[in-house]
């Protein structure tokens, strides 16, 4: 290969054409004369390195003379009065060590130069051969690279930018380290004016331009996955490639990208310093999008760490697994009673007592309830009952192949994510139940080209069974897409609905390490993690905080893929929720359910029961009573494991037939103590997006209140808000809020302990950022 010349490179695309990096084997070099050159560069490159270029032989006995005084007044090389032909004969010689022997030889060397080749040759030699950072040699490569133009086409600010950039390279790198970049252009501009190539005027003027570079991302795309495939795929050392297209959509990766950056930078005043995002085609596993991190050059947080593929703990991801294999055993449907009771599971490492996120428990759940509003206790009943190894052979059935250890390792926290995995097997095994089932072939490579022309189509796998039926995945799909399941654990309305249907999860590992949120369409799978590369918790900041604004912006990116495909083998059936069993003549609010074939319920629910009541003393009615005086109340009487629960909440049980006259009266303390606010928490953060419309943005207010209160009601920052307990919602507004509930007995006041929380109003370009329109 001649002097200057470039050599063999690799440019990797999008699937559009659109270049993603180009990778230069021995740098970026693109030479060219320096006739062709704006006067601009020479001038700089004369008035900083070597004033007195078209006056000395080669050697300049001047400078020499002052590096040598310089040197012995600092007591070190501060300098070496090297000129412009001695620079080029170093390079020639590949940089040797700086040593007095290389020196003269660089001397001798700069003189037979000076005889063989003329002034502008040399400085040719000079602006093709230096390196400019990135791997960028010659000046041509460099414009390309920070201006995105031909050196024939800068101007005279940008030329001494550049200039200053060889210097030292990586000191003044523009993308890491861009005010010390601009702050060499000043020293070039000064020595330019010193030397008579600049007017005073001129001076000021060119200082007061602003440079800006373009950014690294616009010649260094995907950047993650580019380093991956170079790493993992593209290393072919018999037959060099030219070419290599990927499976990236172009413009989603921007979006993706610009939504990814905005949203660090609004949430990095609460601790969180870094987001990872894959998107999944669904249909053929080829990954859409990939980012790594908010801003791959900054080093500060760790921005070239890929969090697509480094392993932390998932949370509460992993659960549709655990559900999935309790609805494949048979022993459970969808309307399923669980039991969200305190629970005490005896471990190897000591006894575990696991907990609700809102620090409290629901009682009787059905599973659709409990999956959806990710409750932790019926999850660890679950995995209690099958066995952690069950559960680790059904999600390595699924592709998690990083939980490597032994069941025992793990035991029933498996379910609540205490294992580590990796952002692209959550993407594969969510759209593995989008598909019904079958694992896609993650894959981010069409075809490569080599040297020879030749055309190498890459090896797609085929899909891999994930040993769960279609009808199971559907079962498990329609509960993540189902918002009123959610609402007890979530609300309504905030990010996890979409104007499509989407089934989604979040996840949140211990001491708010790690947010998580995957979901899917029909057609797309997106997955996002947000948290700290290392490993810092964040400020009490949950998956549907955290992470989910992100995924529901990346969501309507993507758009929707349509719905989802019921298999015609699922049965309906009317059951009552509060037993999951048919439902009975006393039934308040039954509804339709979808079951496996042979999962029916059959039994009629009991939980419901009608009792003839005494309205003159509130106990049971018996034979005896006046039928005047006898009222009908309804009771929902729940097993005998949850009357505790029951009495705690306040969910009465049918007086008994015999009234003992000692019964104590319930007293105003014991009443004050039982009026409480069960969600939201105290100390609780929401985030509001200015972009979505404010009907999207409330949460459900939820309590409990003693039969004995009176004119129960909600207050909110000292205002009356509403005169339920359950079922209220209230529209977030920034800033913070005490709420409250209040009721009467015996015409006193009896408040609930107060809660606090905070909402915050998110920037709004985090969530504007590259939109287009929806598919």
């Amino acid at each position: 290969m001649s002097p200057g010349a470039a050599p063999s490179s690799l440019t990797i695309r999008a699937q559009d054409r659109t270049t993603l990096r180009e990778v230069h084997p021995q740098g970026r070099s693109r030479s060219g004369s320096v006739h062709e050159l704006p006067q601009s560069v020479t001038d700089a490159l004369i008035a900083t390195e070597d004033q007195r270029f078209h006056y000395h032989p080669g050697i300049d006995p001047i400078a020499l003379v002052r590096a040598l005084w310089s040197n012995w007044r600092h007591g070190r090389i501060v300098s070496g009065g090297s000129t412009i032909t001695m620079q080029v004969a170093r390079l020639l010689r590949e940089d040797p060590p700086r040593t007095i022997g290389n020196k003269l030889i660089e001397m001798h060397l700069a003189l037979r130069l000076e005889l063989r080749r003329s002034k502008q040759e040399i400085l040719s030699l000079w602006l093709n051969r230096v390196s400019y950072g990135n791997r960028a040699h010659g000046i041509e490569a460099a414009a390309q690279l920070y201006f995105g133009k031909s050196t024939r086409d800068l101007t005279r600010a940008q030329a001494a930018y550049l200039i200053g950039l060889p210097r030292s390279p990586s000191r003044y790198n523009p993308f890491h380290h861009p005010n010390r970049a601009e702050q060499r252009q000043q020293d070039v501009l000064r020595a330019m004016q010193r030397h008579g190539a600049l007017t005073p005027a001129e001076h000021e003027r060119l200082t007061a331009i602003p440079i800006d570079p373009q950014s690294s991302s616009s010649t260094f795309r995907a950047p993650h996955l580019t380093r991956w495939l170079l790493q993992n795929r593209l290393s072919r050392p018999n037959a060099p490639l030219t070419e290599a297209r990927t499976t990236i959509d172009p413009d989603l990766q921007e979006a993706v990208a610009n939504l990814v950056h905005g949203h660090v930078e609004v949430f990095e005043g609460e601790t969180l310093t870094n987001a990872a995002v894959v998107v999944l085609d669904n249909r053929t596993g080829a990954i859409r999008a990939y980012v790594g991190s908010a801003d791959f050059w900054n080093d500060r947080h760790g921005g070239q760490n890929d969090g697509v593929r480094m392993l932390r703990q998932p949370g509460s991801t992993l659960k549709p697994f655990t559900y999935a294999h309790a609805l494949a055993s048979r022993r459970y449907t969808p309307a399923s009673i669980l039991a969200d009771i305190e629970l005490n599971v005896p471990e190897a490492s000591g006894a575990f007592t696991p907990e609700n996120y809102d620090q409290s428990y629901h009682g009787p759940t059905p599973l659709q309830q409990a999956l959806a509003s990710s409750f932790n206790v019926p999850a660890v009943r679950l995995t209690r009952e099958f066995g952690p190894p069950a559960l680790l052979e059904r999600l390595h059935d699924f592709g998690f192949t990083s939980l490597d250890r032994p069941p025992s390792h793990y035991g029933v926290g498996l379910t609540l994510g205490n294992g580590e995995v990796q952002l692209i097997e959550l993407a594969r095994a969510y759209a593995g139940l989008a598909r019904g089932g079958s694992l896609p072939p993650i894959h981010a490579l069409k075809w490569m080209r080599t040297v020879n022309g030749d055309t190498l189509h890459a090896r797609v796998p085929a899909p891999e069974s994930a040993n769960l039926s279609p009808d199971v995945a559907h079962l498990i799909t329609s509960i993540l897409d189902d918002p009123a399941a959610r609402a007890p654990g979530f609300g309504r309305g905030g990010p996890l609905e979409l104007p499509f249907p989407v089934a989604v999860k979040t996840g949140t590992s211990k001491d708010y390490r790690d947010n998580w949120t995957v979901g899917y369409t029909p057609r797309h799978t997106v997955a996002v993690w947000a948290g700290n590369f290392d490993g810092s918790p964040m400020d009490r900041m949950s998956g549907v905080s955290g992470a989910a604004p992100l995924f529901h912006s990346i969501m309507r990116e993507v758009g929707s893929g349509g719905s989802f495909t019921r298999p015609s083998t699922l049965r309906s059936a009317r059951i009552c929720p509060a037993s999951g069993k048919r439902p009975g003549t006393h039934c308040p609010a039954p509804q339709r359910e979808w079951f496996l074939p042979g999962t029916v319920p059959s039994d009629t629910c009991t939980v419901h029961r009608l009792v003839a009541i005494d309205s003159r003393t509130g106990h049971r009615a018996t034979s005896d009573t006046d039928p005047a005086w006898v009222d009908s109340t309804l009771y929902t009487v729940h097993p005998k494991r949850y009357h505790d629960w029951m009495q705690r909440h306040d969910v009465p049980l049918p007086p008994p037939a015999v009234h003992s006259a000692s019964a104590p009266r319930p007293q105003p303390a014991s009443i004050a103590d039982r009026l409480r606010i069960q969600y939201p928490a105290d100390g609780a953060r929401f985030y509001v997006d200015p972009v979505l419309r404010r009907t999207y943005q409330k949460i459900s207010l939820r309590g409990s209140a003693p039969d004995a209160l009176r004119d129960v009601h909600w207050v909110i920052d000292g205002r009356r808000h509403a005169s339920r307990v359950r079922d209220v919602t209230w529209r977030l507004a920034p800033g913070h809020h005490r709420i409250q509930l209040r009721g009467r007995h015996d015409g006193q006041i009896v408040r609930s302990a107060p809660v606090d929380v905070r909402v915050v109003a998110t920037n709004a370009r985090s969530h504007t950022a590259g939109r287009r329109r929806s598919p």
